[in-house]
């Protein structure tokens, strides 16, 4: 899928934060904030071609189950597309949380369990932004 990128990227995206199961081109024109019809028809019939979306009747119906390297390290919720580090950040997070509530400074685990979950939480948070960031180019 090396064709997935640029506004053709944006414009996949766009549907797929929507939510809806179907789309038209003067939707997409709109919400893109695009000049013309034919520049939104284009790039929607860019993903037909990729097989990322169905045509019928003139409308674009956004293919499930479709497997897009690109988009690999999210998870879709609802509309939402959710970087997978985020999870392990929330991880990490709460074990800090927890180490900074109950602490208990004369134990080895404890400066062990705060340290690693200071690192690991800002490791995972950072890669987490920096892939979000990279979704949006």
């Amino acid at each position: 899928m090396e064709d997935l990128q640029g506004t053709t990227l944006r414009v996949y995206l766009y549907i797929l934060r929507t939510g809806k199961e179907k789309v038209g081109v003067r939707e997409v024109m709109r919400g893109m904030g695009m000049k013309s019809p034919s520049h939104a028809y284009y790039h929607l019939d860019k993903l037909v071609h990729m097989g990322l979306l169905d045509k019928r009747y003139g409308d674009y119906y956004v293919k499930r189950d479709v497997k897009i390297d690109y988009l690999r390290d999210f998870v879709f919720m609802g509309r939402y597309i959710v970087p997978r580090l985020l999870f392990l950040s929330v991880f990490f997070l709460v074990i800090l949380i927890y180490s900074l509530l109950f602490p208990s400074p004369g134990q080895a685990y404890w400066y062990i369990s705060l340290m690693a979950s200071l690192v690991g939480a800002t490791v995972s948070l950072f890669e987490a932004l920096r892939s979000y960031r990279r979704l949006y180019i």
